[in-house]
């Protein structure tokens, strides 16, 4: 009889302890949902904050018409100044200034992509972004030829809208550093592909002529294409790669 009174106790102890966990178990369940719903409002509010001092799109295209004066220029340049004093190529810089410029300063990402299109941001519908699909090639005017023979060919390379992204965004940062001692005692071989990227107005000479991406001449383009082509493939990979980048490429400490 001891005995039975014995496993009857025992047994209404374990399932007094099966109870015991059970609402221990939901106890911790609700004090987990409740860290989680405060991290996650609290990572909310971060973003929210963060995306507070980002700049406004402006309702129309993102690289069309007059620079945004509102962007950091000064900031960049001095950041330009860093990228040389750590050993770092224009090109890294380019990489870098396109993730910024497109995922670090708008409400609204300038340019995404999807289906194998860039969707460039064209205004904004309400609060919504407008975009166009352009080809990588209508961004960039890569032409995958040696020589220039066609007219055609001469408006797909001056046409790209990478001529206008530097003028809105590269361009600033050349007026900003062109006078510093920093920049004038850099080798040319550094310089020149900032000076391409910031053509014509960088004054870039090549085979005694500025130039000019945005001349129509026929024979001016065949002349300087094969020579400039390597250092723009160059920019125009290291633009993409900061366009497609996930996170902050060469990110500063």
């Amino acid at each position: 009889m001891s005995s039975a009174t014995n496993d009857e106790i025992l047994a209404a102890v374990d399932s007094l302890a099966e109870q015991v966990k059970r609402i221990a178990d939901v106890l911790q369940g609700q004090l987990d949902r409740k860290e989680y719903h405060a991290e996650y409002y609290k990572k909310r509010k971060a973003q929210k904050e963060a995306k507070g001092v980002r700049l406004s799109n402006r309702d129309k295209h993102c690289l069309m018409g007059q620079r945004d004066t509102r962007l950091p220029s000064v900031e960049w340049a001095e950041k330009f100044e860093w990228f040389s004093e750590n050993g770092l190529s224009v090109y890294n810089f380019v990489t870098w200034m396109a993730w910024t410029w497109n995922q670090n300063t708008f409400e609204h990402v300038p340019i995404t992509k999807s289906g194998g299109y860039l969707n460039v941001m064209i205004g904004l519908s309400g609060k919504k972004p407008l975009r166009q699909k352009y080809s990588e090639r209508d961004v960039t005017g890569h032409l995958r030829v040696n020589v220039i023979r066609k007219p055609e060919q001469v408006d797909i390379l001056s046409d790209a809208l990478w001529w206008k992204w530097t003028f809105n965004v590269l361009l600033a940062i050349h007026s900003l550093v062109a006078e510093k001692e920093w920049f004038k005692k850099k080798e040319e071989r550094w310089v020149r592909p900032f000076k391409l990227a910031c053509a014509p107005f960088a004054e870039l000479e090549v085979r005694g002529t500025i130039y000019d991406p945005h001349d129509r001449d026929l024979q001016t383009h065949s002349k300087m294409y094969s020579c400039l082509r390597p250092t723009l493939s160059m920019l125009w990979g290291s633009f993409l790669r900061g366009l497609h980048a996930k996170v902050e490429p060469f990110k500063m400490s």
